[in-house]
């Protein structure tokens, strides 16, 4: 009996040394900032750090657009930053304004930390790169530098590679001058004495440029193009600069999803509107707003609502100024909460008769639930209630033929536009 446990012992070590080892996670890295000193710098700062720091824990960082199991998003303001990880879960976290390193430093622990607690969504595997660099005395962050152009031309980075991967050697001698070349995931640089010699630099800035259009075309040469995210058959290629992919990234990344931007809302809609004692009418309304997608926002909306009665004709119309908070739930879904103030018109002729406008205030409350799509679509449904108006009341022959007292209850439903505003604060 003995023996027979130790034979499953040995057993069950070598399944699991001769299992394949799991699937890397791969990670989509997306670091954005407003127009900041501070935050521009930190920005650039973090996209270094942070990347090496996935690395250096075992994950695949891919640029952003790329397919990936968990999706990154670091976005930077003068308030602090927002942190959002995405995979089968989502985690959103925020990290206040302070010292530049200490902000630094929290914004990486706690992204690090959120990717290993979030659950990975599905995503095909795809080739990466990873950077081996021997010498480099004259500039010590050369490799964050190499790693962060890199994905910024289009290259998934591992610390890990694997036969379908590739290396990329790099080894830099004192004077400057470097050789490149790029062999098989699963070969080591010492394999392919085959090297590409780059010259230095007149300046190490120079110099690192020089590098960094050599290594990514000594990659395009053997590295198949990246999937896009998307599900089409087309391909993305690798971006011209580092700057132009991250204008392209932060531009759609703020259009489609950042839940603080500032957007210009268009809507029309229409409803029932109905009164205690009084007729129930038809309402189409338009409005204007200014705020933010999901936040606080101002607004300017009017209501008319037509009615009549025998030898009357009505036309109401109620001009509000509101205050809404949206509150974002699932991925687009939002709940508005609004209240509006402003005037209420009522406009009225009797048949051969006196015709007058009569103005009375208007105030309430609205609650709005409402679908927001990824290009800024808008789809809502939503009650108002409120008092508006007065206790109108007309006469037809001796007999009273229309009146409404002053409170309101009107059920809506719309759909509109948000549109961004591109501050300058963003990149």
């Amino acid at each position: 009996m003995k023996s027979f446990g130790t034979a499953r012992l040995v057993l069950l070590l070598l399944a699991i040394l001769l299992a394949p080892p799991p699937p890397q996670t791969s990670v989509e890295l997306r670091v954005t900032s407003v127009d900041d000193g501070a935050a521009k710098l930190l920005e650039q700062a973090l996209v270094q750090r942070l990347g090496a720091r996935l690395l250096e824990d075992g994950y695949r960082v891919v640029p952003a657009g790329r397919a990936a199991g968990v999706r990154v998003w670091v976005h930077l303001e003068a308030t602090g930053a927002t942190i959002e990880t995405r995979g089968a879960t989502l985690r959103i976290e925020t990290v206040p304004a302070g010292d530049p390193a200490l902000v630094s430093l929290e914004i990486q622990q706690l992204a690090t930390a959120l990717v290993d607690e979030v659950e990975p969504g599905p995503a095909e595997p795809q080739p990466a790169v990873a950077l081996e660099l021997s010498g480099a005395p004259r500039d010590p962050e050369l490799r964050e530098r190499l790693q962060r152009g890199l994905l910024g031309r289009g290259f998934a980075l591992t610390r890990q590679p694997k036969a379908d991967d590739r290396r990329l050697c790099v080894a830099v001698a004192d004077s400057g001058e470097a050789r490149v070349h790029v062999v098989g995931g699963d070969r080591s640089c010492d394999d392919d004495s085959s090297a590409v010699q780059v010259p230095a630099g007149e300046t190490v800035a120079r110099g690192r440029e020089i590098l960094l259009a050599e290594v990514a075309a000594a990659l395009d040469a053997v590295v198949p193009e990246p999937v896009p995210w998307q599900k089409s058959s087309t391909t993305i290629r690798p971006a011209v600069s580092v700057s132009e992919s991250s204008q392209s990234r932060s531009v759609e990344s703020s259009e489609s999803s950042d839940p603080r931007a500032l957007v210009f809302t268009v809507a029309a809609h229409g409803g029932l509107l109905a009164r205690t004692g009084g007729p129930i009418d038809g309402l189409a309304g338009f409005g204007v707003r200014v705020g933010r997608r999901r936040g606080l926002g101002g607004a300017i909306d009017c209501i008319v609502v037509p009615s009549g009665a025998e030898g009357l004709r009505v036309v109401e119309a109620v001009p509000t100024a509101a205050l809404d908070w949206r509150i974002g739930f699932a991925e687009r879904g939002v709940v508005a909460l609004g209240l509006f103030a402003g005037v209420h018109l009522h406009h009225y002729a009797q048949t051969g008769g006196a015709r007058d406008t009569r103005v009375g205030a208007s105030a309430g409350a609205t609650v709005r639930l409402g679908w927001l799509g990824r290009r800024g679509a808008l789809l809502f449904a939503g009650l108002r209630a409120g008092w508006s108006g007065g206790n109108w009341v007309h006469v037809y022959d001796t007999a009273v033929s229309w009146r409404r007292s002053d409170m309101v209850l009107g059920l809506e439903f719309g759909a509109g536009w948000d549109i961004p505003l591109r501050r300058g604060g963003r990149r």
